[in-house]
């Protein structure tokens, strides 16, 4: 089976590329510029960008899912998540892929939240600080909400390299202080490739 990653550069992408082929997935890494991944001989790289459709198009060709590791913070008009939506959506139906899992902040609110105060004081406090990269991901998730594929989203708090790699899934945000490893996080994208325990939802990841 093969997977395509978007974002397969970063810091999770590299980490999903590595699990997947460790599962004996064929892998197609996406990336923007420069490649720093090893070579493996069931791994393609394919270079782009997600605001071109023809690029998307290409690097989804012949996979059965897509996993998608982009962020917006470093990009200039931080509009990453919801422009390669755009693009992939179409791409996929095209295709005939219907399984999607995307990674995204904790920070960001989905369609039927029940968000506590403290949540609601985290997200007035990204508002102001960072509204871009917010918008660009609750954007992003309606667009996958709208789009009838077998998507999940999985919504991270800060991550880091330290304390426990295991991992849980739950439906309430995270304390705003809480953080978790990055290898969970790559570990559990790769997992939920072919899960459907939490189709057409956005979990938290939190440390078990």
């Amino acid at each position: 089976m093969q997977v395509t990653v978007l974002g397969a550069n970063g810091k999770v992408g590299q980490l999903v590329v590595q699990y997947l082929l460790d599962d004996g997935y064929n892998v197609v890494a996406f990336v923007h510029s420069s490649n720093s991944l090893p070579y493996h001989a069931r791994l393609k790289i394919r270079q782009g960008d997600v605001h071109e459709s023809d690029d998307i198009a290409a690097a989804v060709a012949g996979s059965k899912a897509v996993v998608s590791c982009l962020s917006s913070w470093h990009a200039p008009d931080k509009d990453v998540l919801s422009a390669a939506m755009q693009r992939l959506v179409p791409a996929m139906r095209q295709a005939g892929i219907t399984r999607v899992v995307s990674l995204t902040g904790a920070g960001a609110f989905d369609l039927g939240d029940t968000p506590s105060l403290f949540y609601r004081a985290q997200h007035i406090m990204m508002n102001a600080t960072t509204p871009k990269v917010l918008r660009d991901a609750e954007d992003h998730i309606q667009l996958l909400r709208e789009s009838r594929l077998h998507w999940t989203v999985l919504r991270s708090p800060v991550m880091n390299e330290s304390g426990s790699r295991d991992y849980a899934l739950q439906a309430n945000p995270p304390a705003p202080w809480k953080t978790v490893h990055r290898h969970a996080v790559a570990r559990c994208l790769a997992d939920m490739v072919e899960s459907m325990e939490y189709d057409r939802q956005a979990p938290f990841i939190v440390r078990h």
